[in-house]
């Protein structure tokens, strides 16, 4: 038994090592430490969220690794172009139209914004519609969603692509006392951070059911954390999209020159496909002509002990992510080389031989001993007689 132990051992160890593909690491620079993007290939065949790599050096040694990954970020400027007042609340056909008017703080400002915050006077909830003129006259839809406050929480938000309006329509359902006291219009969020993304087609496929449009997105395990849909025509539809881990809903449309066609997730959510789900009701299906995904690719950063060859290896389901020392202090590791990775290569794995068929060979030793064993018996017989 004390034998068999090492021997399972070894074994396992052999295991932990096994994958399907492999980069070699193109190491350049002088600081000991290396970085390098994951790219779209080890994304899509990485198994268990990435954590089957591993870094091994030229000795086939394992090399500690750190992955580190960017969210998508926005420096948080947020500044106040007006405070609207209500002109009228008019109710019609079962719906209250609540007028807002924002004026610019001086005849030099403008009333750009991306943002209305409601000021409430009670608890309320209520699915709306908000529209945007200039006259107060001619509406133009903008966006719908939800809005509420209550005892626990509150969302008074709403956030809508940049507009020029003076007055502003909010659609709810109709109530007997008014529940707000004015509004903010604001300007949000629009400065990105500056980080490194990347933008690809992605491949779909599209079918129709019950007057629905569902298409399949391949996202190939990357971590798309926005998508840009291309249609033709004008139109407005409710969609819902999602993954085994992640679903939300929305409105895109397309009227004019006004368009709100990308879809930002509100957290990323790495899989092989999405399901988009576009709601047609009596429409024609949407003529979609190209899907783009925009994600921020991780990387990779290790120390090298000297100049030897490095490689990425992936593709293993059976092993999962190491934890090293590194992850603890990366972030204090200024001083990198940016280096790259060459193609990938599948690992030639010689074809397991199926077992010989040994039932001829069981056959012919069985005749032989049935042979003996009569001749055997013979021989005793006749000396008997």
């Amino acid at each position: 038994m004390n034998r068999i132990i090492p021997v399972l051992f070894f074994i396992v160890s052999l295991q932990s090592f096994s994958y399907d593909y492999f980069k070699e690491i193109e190491v350049n620079g002088n600081s000991k430490y290396k970085e390098f993007y994951i790219t779209e290939d080890i994304y899509s065949k990485s198994k268990n969220d990435l954590g089957d790599i591993r870094i091994l050096d030229d000795k086939g040694q394992e090399i500690p690794y750190v992955i580190e990954k960017k969210d998508v970020g926005y420096n948080d400027v947020e500044k106040i172009i007006s405070t609207g007042n209500i002109i009228s609340e008019t109710a019609k056909e079962e719906k209250l139209e609540t007028v807002f008017k924002f004026s610019p703080k001086s005849e030099l400002d403008d009333v750009f914004g991306n943002r209305i915050e409601i000021i409430p006077k009670r608890n309320f909830y209520f699915e709306y519609e908000l529209l945007g003129s200039n006259n107060g006259k001619s509406w133009e839809y903008i966006t719908y969603g939800e809005i509420y406050k209550t005892p626990d929480k509150e969302n008074l938000l709403i956030d809508f692509p940049e507009e020029k309006y003076t007055y502003y329509k909010l659609v709810t359902d109709l109530n007997k006392e008014s529940n707000f006291k004015g509004a903010v219009l604001k300007f949000y969020g629009n400065e990105k951070k500056e980080t490194e993304t990347i933008l690809l087609k992605l491949q779909y496929q599209s079918e129709e059911k019950d007057k629905i449009s569902i298409i399949t997105i391949e996202t190939n395990n990357l971590p798309v954390h926005k998508i840009y849909l291309r249609a033709n025509g004008e139109f407005k539809r409710n969609y819902s999209i999602g993954n085994r881990d992640y679903y939300r809903t929305g409105t895109i449309f397309k009227v004019g020159n006004k368009e709100n066609m990308q879809i930002d997730f509100r957290r990323i959510s790495r899989s092989e496909q999405m399901v988009l789900e576009i709601k047609n009701g009596d429409s024609k299906p949407l003529s979609i002509t190209e899907i783009q995904g925009e994600y921020i690719p991780a990387k990779i950063m290790f120390k090298t002990e000297e100049n030897g060859k490095y490689k990425i290896t992936f593709g293993d389901e059976n092993i999962y992510k190491p934890k090293y020392d590194l992850e603890e202090f990366s972030s204090m590791i200024k001083d990198r080389d940016l280096v790259s990775t060459g193609k990938m290569n599948l690992v030639e794995k010689e074809p397991v031989q199926e077992p010989k068929d040994m039932s001829l060979y069981y056959n012919i030793f069985i005749g032989l001993i049935v042979l003996l064993l009569s001749s055997f018996m013979i021989k005793k017989i006749s000396r008997k007689k």
